[in-house]
C-alpha cells in the first residue's frame, strides 16, 4: 500500500469514527424532525406533512422526503412537492449538525399570495422577495419541473409552468441570484436575475430571452428611501404587437410596428420609466431621442421625441389595416377603445420618409392619443418641389365617432411624383390640392354616409398620358368617321386643370371640373358616392369655338372607373366600332 493510499484510508476511518460517535442509532422520526427544522432554517419553508424520508450516508450524505406539503411562515407562500432532496454538507454533519449544499424541490406546485392590485410583475414578485429578504440567508435552492400559481383573493392571476430555476446560496447581506427557465403563457423563457434584497443599494441585473423578445438590463438600485433604479436597457422583438399581447396588452397602434430594437439609458421609479439616449430601430429605420413610460390607473402612458434619417410611413399605415375593407366589415361597430386604450404623445422628425412609394423630405409627424380622442398628423413635409401636410382627428361622440380629416399639398411636381409611385397615372404638371371632410357614426358605413366637406385640385402646365383628347377633337372635326379610333393612345397637354367637389352626406358632387388647352376644353359634371364607392359622371370635349361636341361617360368603381366615348354620337364608317371602355388610369 502506498503512502497516499494509507493517508486516505486513515482519513476515511476517522470520518467513520466521528460519524459513529454521533447518536445515529436514534429513531428515524427524530432525524426527519431535525432535517425538517434545518430546511426551514435555510429556505424559510416549513414542512407540514411528508409521507416518508429516505436517508443515505454514502457516497455523499443525502436526504429525500416524499410527497411533501410546505408553507412559508409569512402565510404568503405554500405548496406541495413530489420530492424534496437535500445534499448534506459533510463537515457540519461530523459535528452533529445539518447543513446543506443544495435543497431540490422536484415537481412542486407553489401558491404565492399576490399583494397590491395583482396586475404587475412588481405585485407578483413582492411576496417571494419579502420572504427571502426576511431570512438571514438561504442555501442553494433548485426547483425542478415545477409550477407557480400567483393568486389574489383566491383567484389565479397567472401561472408559471415548467419552472426549472436555481436560487444561489446567499447570506443576509447578499443579493438574490436566480437563473433558469420558465414557461409563461405558452412561451418558454430563459431568465437570469440579480436583485438586491432589503433596503440596501446594490447592483442589479435582469436577462430574459424567449422567442418573442431578448431583454437585458444592468444597473444600480438606490437605497429603499430613494427607490430609483438606473442602468442600461436593451430589448428587441420580431413583432411589437405579439410581444405586448404576451403581456396582455393589445393596443391597435402596436400592429403598425414589426421588428423593433431599442437601447437606452433608463431611470426607473415607481410607475414611471425615463429612457434617455434612446436608439430605436423600427424595421431597420433608426431613430434617436428620449422616451418616457408611465402607468396611471388602468392606462399606460407613452411620450417621446425621436429623430432619424429615414422612416417608411406607408409600411406603418398599411399594417394598421389588418383586414381588407368590405361591405360587411364597414357595417361592424367601430371599436374606438382599441385606438385610444393608452395615452400617447409622440413626435417624430426625419430627414426623409416614404409614403406608398412617394419620397418626402424634412418630415415632422405627431401622434396624440387620450381617452376618447385620437389625433395624428403630418405637420410638414417637402416633396417634389412642393410641400404637404395633413391631419386626422377622431373623437368619441354620443352617436359613435366624430371624424375630421384635413390634408393638402402645394406646388407638387406631378411628373416627378408619379415616377416613384407604382401604378400611378403618367401625368405631369404642377399641382395643388386641399381636402377637408368630417363625418360621424357608429360604423364606417355611417361615417361615410355623413361625410361633408370639400375637395379641390388644381394643376397647371400639365400633361395627361393615355388619352389623346386634342387629337380626337381634331379628327372629329376633319374626319368624323374616324373620330372614335385610337384616342386612348398618346397624351394631352393642358394649360390648366381644376376640379372642385362638394361633399354632402357621403356624395361628392362636381361643382367645377375643367381642363383646357390651346385647341380644346374638357368639362366634367356628375357625382361620386363615397358610400357605394362608385362614380357616375359625364365629360364633354369641345373646341374653344365651333360646334363639335364629343360626350363621354365615366362610370364604375371609385378606384377603377371606366371612361367611354358615347357611341351614338360620333359618326363612324360601316363595320367600324369604337374601342371598348377601359379603366381610367
Amino acid at each position: 500500500m502506498t503512502r497516499r493510499a494509507s493517508i486516505l484510508g486513515y482519513c476515511l476511518a476517522i470520518v467513520i469514527l466521528l460519524l459513529g460517535l454521533q447518536s445515529w442509532s436514534i429513531a428515524v422520526a427524530r432525524i426527519e424532525q431535525r432535517v425538517v427544522g434545518a430546511i426551514a432554517a435555510r429556505t424559510g419553508l416549513v414542512v407540514t406533512r411528508q409521507e416518508r424520508a429516505e436517508i443515505a450516508l454514502l457516497p455523499l450524505p443525502r436526504i429525500s422526503l416524499s410527497n411533501v406539503e410546505f408553507r412559508h411562515d409569512s402565510g404568503q407562500l405554500a405548496g406541495v412537492a413530489l420530492r424534496v432532496r437535500a445534499t448534506v454538507q459533510v463537515l457540519p454533519l461530523l459535528l452533529g449538525r445539518f447543513g446543506f449544499d443544495k435543497i431540490e424541490l422536484v415537481g412542486p406546485q407553489i401558491d404565492v399570495a399576490v399583494t397590491g392590485p395583482s396586475e404587475s410583475f412588481a405585485d407578483w414578485l413582492a411576496s417571494p422577495l419579502a420572504a427571502l429578504a426576511a431570512m438571514d440567508g438561504n442555501t442553494r435552492i433548485v426547483i425542478n419541473g415545477g409550477a407557480v400559481f400567483m393568486r389574489a383573493k383566491g383567484a389565479i392571476q397567472t401561472i408559471l409552468r415548467d419552472v426549472n430555476v436555481v436560487i444561489s446560496e446567499r447570506d443576509r447581506a447578499s443579493p438574490l441570484e436566480l437563473s433558469g427557465t420558465v414557461t409563461w403563457r405558452g412561451v418558454p423563457t430563459e431568465l437570469s436575475l440579480l436583485w438586491p434584497l432589503g433596503g440596501a443599494a446594490g447592483k442589479l441585473m435582469l436577462s430574459a430571452t424567449s422567442p418573442l423578445m431578448a431583454l437585458q438590463f444592468t444597473g444600480q438600485r438606490a437605497a429603499l428611501a430613494e427607490p430609483v433604479v438606473n442602468g442600461d436597457l436593451s430589448v428587441s422583438t420580431r413583432s411589437l404587437q405579439d410581444l405586448l399581447g404576451w403581456f396582455g396588452e393589445r393596443p391597435r397602434l402596436a400592429s403598425a410596428i414589426g421588428e423593433l430594437t431599442l437601447t437606452a439609458e433608463a431611470q426607473i421609479k415607481a410607475n414611471e420609466a425615463s429612457l434617455s439616449n434612446v436608439t430605436v430601430a423600427v424595421d431597420g429605420d433608426k431613430l434617436i431621442g428620449a422616451i418616457k413610460l408611465g402607468d396611471a390607473s388602468d392606462r399606460l402612458l407613452l411620450s417621446g421625441t425621436l429623430a432619424g434619417t429615414s422612416l417608411d410611413i406607408g409600411r406603418l399605415l398599411s399594417r394598421l389595416q389588418t383586414a381588407p375593407v368590405t361591405a360587411q366589415n364597414e357595417r361592424d361597430p367601430l371599436n374606438f377603445d382599441e385606438w385610444t386604450g393608452h395615452d400617447v404623445d409622440l413626435r417624430i422628425s426625419v430627414e426623409s420618409a416614404r409614403l406608398m412609394g412617394a419620397r418626402l423630405s424634412d418630415a415632422a409627424l405627431y401622434l396624440l392619443v387620450k381617452k376618447g380622442r385620437f389625433e395624428a398628423g403630418l405637420l410638414r413635409a417637402s416633396a417634389y418641389g412642393g410641400s404637404g401636410k395633413g391631419r386626422v382627428l377622431a373623437v368619441a361622440a354620443p352617436s359613435g365617432v366624430e371624424l375630421k380629416m384635413q390634408a393638402g399639398f402645394d406646388k407638387l411636381n406631378l411628373g416627378q411624383a408619379v415616377s416613384d409611385i407604382p401604378g400611378a397615372p403618367r401625368h405631369a404638371g404642377v399641382a395643388s390640392a386641399q381636402l377637408a371632410l368630417e363625418g360621424v357614426g357608429a360604423t364606417a358605413e355611417d361615417v361615410a354616409a355623413t361625410l361633408n366637406g370639400k375637395i379641390g385640385l388644381a394643376v397647371r402646365q400639365g400633361e395627361l398620358a393615355g388619352f389623346a383628347f386634342a387629337e380626337l377633337l381634331r379628327r372629329a372635326d376633319r374626319t368624323p368617321a374616324l373620330a372614335a379610333s385610337d384616342w386612348r393612345q398618346g397624351k394631352t397637354g393642358f394649360d390648366a386643370a381644376s376640379l372642385t367637389l362638394t361633399v354632402s352626406n357621403g356624395v361628392a358632387l362636381v361643382t367645377e371640373g375643367l381642363m383646357s388647352g390651346p385647341s380644346y376644353r374638357l368639362s366634367l359634371a356628375g357625382q361620386a358616392s363615397l358610400i357605394r364607392r362608385d362614380i357616375e359622371m359625364g365629360l364633354l370635349l369641345a373646341p374653344p369655338s365651333g360646334t363639335t361636341r364629343l360626350p363621354f361617360t365615366l362610370r364604375g368603381p371609385l378606384d377603377a372607373p371606366v371612361l367611354e366615348l358615347e357611341r351614338q354620337n360620333p359618326p363612324r364608317i360601316d363595320g367600324a366600332s369604337t374601342t371598348p371602355g377601359q379603366p381610367l388610369r
